[in-house]
């Protein structure tokens, strides 16, 4: 089954890749504001939503063939508050301290819309970090690895040396989880047959 992707995320286009799923990118804008008294699980929930609608409006006003499209949206938490993309350096700097010796926590909830079907589903994940040091911290830096990366590191880079420990899925970190792409997928074959 061929799917459309609704991301731009190259890390998304690997793991779809890995699992052997043959897909083709739809590239979307949605805006991502937070709205007043929304969880980091709500609002995480309702931009999924809200990408599914805009890819699938793109898909009927362009007449392109209809196919399942997938996407997903990935926030990182520290003590209630989201932790989105860094502006700059210093951003990505003083967001990367904040973890260490400390646990976060990462929701990727990723939906699937084909006419009327639609389903979001929410993985969480708990990450733990050892102590980071100035001069860990600089050398990380340094790569660029964390610019347009959700909480300012990229699980599957340099930094990942420093995770002590992980409770739930490490793909979700990386923006994907796959066992839950998979049971999606399971979910939609059975609801939807082909």
């Amino acid at each position: 089954m061929k799917i459309y992707l609704a991301s731009k995320s190259p890390r998304r286009r690997e793991l779809l890749t890995q699992m052997e799923i043959p897909f083709e990118v739809l590239p979307i804008d949605t805006p991502e504001i937070i709205q007043p008294n929304e969880t980091p699980e709500m609002y995480s929930r309702r931009v999924t939503k809200e990408k599914l609608d805009a890819a699938w409006n793109k898909i009927i006003k362009n007449k392109l063939p209809p196919m399942p499209v997938l996407c997903a949206d990935t926030e990182v938490i520290l003590d209630g508050k989201i932790l989105g993309k860094p502006r700059d350096r210093q951003e990505a700097f003083n967001t990367l301290k904040s973890y260490s010796n400390r646990t976060h926590e990462v929701v990727t909830s990723v939906g699937l819309r084909y006419h009327d079907y639609q389903k979001v589903v929410m993985n969480t994940t708990f990450v733990t970090f050892s102590e980071l040091s100035d001069d860990d911290l600089n050398h990380y830096l340094a790569s660029g690895n964390y610019k347009d990366k959700s909480g300012s590191y990229g699980i599957q880079s340099y930094i990942g040396q420093f995770i002590s420990r992980i409770e739930g899925c490490f793909y979700s970190v990386m923006g994907l989880p796959l066992s839950t792409v998979r049971e999606i997928l399971q979910d939609f074959k059975k609801a939807i047959p082909q």
